[in-house]
């Protein structure tokens, strides 16, 4: 997880933890703004003083001040939500990017691999080929030895028999 990530979620949990209590206060200067304009303290009968009045309005008052911080923590939280969105957007960008490379890397070093195995897939049928070639001219080098060594195997033998023949003539 990055530094970004954990102070996204530092920053969104600190502002969920705020509007539940923002929420709570409001209830109660909603209630303290029920009973202040319940109260009838003038002198001419069931009408509100100037006290009850400006107790209605510093109850309104608080009320209006509390929907303004609860606006504001939830303006933060939208501005945040918006902020992790495009973060998130560019992760996810930047992973598929990074997949696609890695996929086309992949695909090259394959291509690579299969253009050398045949390649040495050739170089081995040259090297058999020209194996049976030279064995080919082993062979025909035996037999070349073969005839001349019989060739002067009968000459030798022709050589002593006039050998002989001759000093058997003398």
């Amino acid at each position: 997880m990055s530094v970004g990530t954990a102070q996204a979620q530092t920053d969104s949990a600190f502002a969920d933890s705020q509007l539940p209590r923002l929420l709570r206060e409001r209830s109660v200067l909603t209630r303290r703004y029920a009973a202040a304009n319940a109260q009838r303290h003038s002198l001419f009968g069931n009408k509100p003083s100037k006290k009850d009045l400006q107790e209605v309005v510093d109850a309104l008052q608080g009320i209006v001040d509390k929907d303004q911080q609860i606006v504001d923590v939830l303006d933060q939280t939208a501005r945040k939500a918006q902020t992790t969105s495009v973060r998130l957007a560019a992760t996810t960008t930047h992973l598929e990017s990074t997949g696609r490379d890695d996929r086309n890397l992949t695909a090259q070093r394959l291509s690579e691999l299969q253009n050398e195995t045949e390649n040495l897939r050739q170089r081995e049928k040259q090297q058999q080929a020209r194996q049976r070639d030279l064995e080919a001219e082993v062979a025909e080098a035996k037999q070349g030895h073969f005839v001349r060594d019989a060739l002067i195997a009968v000459l030798a033998v022709l050589s002593v028999g006039l050998m002989v023949a001759l000093r058997r003539r003398k």
